[in-house]
């Protein structure tokens, strides 16, 4: 497996938001965190697992937080932003500064321990 670049990384999470019409955090500080995560699990699992979580290391148990994770579209809907905040609704960029905390979907069961 060919290890992932940061610019490789940037923009594959640049994609992501231009496909799902969402936008990046206006942070380039905060994005750049993010991005080094997913980078680095990338590298490390072999997928972009969302840096924000836990994870047990394996694609079929960590299925759920690959980037963008299975509760970015509800999160966004309802809270105008991902659970990491990487990836925001057009809406709430234009009125928010400030990202906020949401509570996480992620059911405890799929937890590692």
């Amino acid at each position: 497996m060919a290890e992932k670049t940061l610019q490789e990384t940037e923009n594959f999470v640049r994609s992501v938001a231009e496909h799902k019409g969402w936008i990046l955090n206006r942070d380039e500080d905060f994005i750049g965190h993010l991005i080094e995560g997913l980078r680095v699990n990338y590298n490390r699992y072999g997928f972009y697992q969302c840096p924000c979580r836990d994870s047990y290391g394996t694609r079929e148990k960590d299925k759920d937080i690959m980037c963008p994770c299975d509760y970015a579209q509800a999160d966004i809907v309802e809270f105008g932003q991902c659970f990491c905040g990487l990836y925001l609704s057009p809406d709430f960029y234009e009125t928010h500064d400030d990202i906020d905390g949401i509570p996480e979907r992620r059911p405890e069961d799929l937890y590692p321990d």
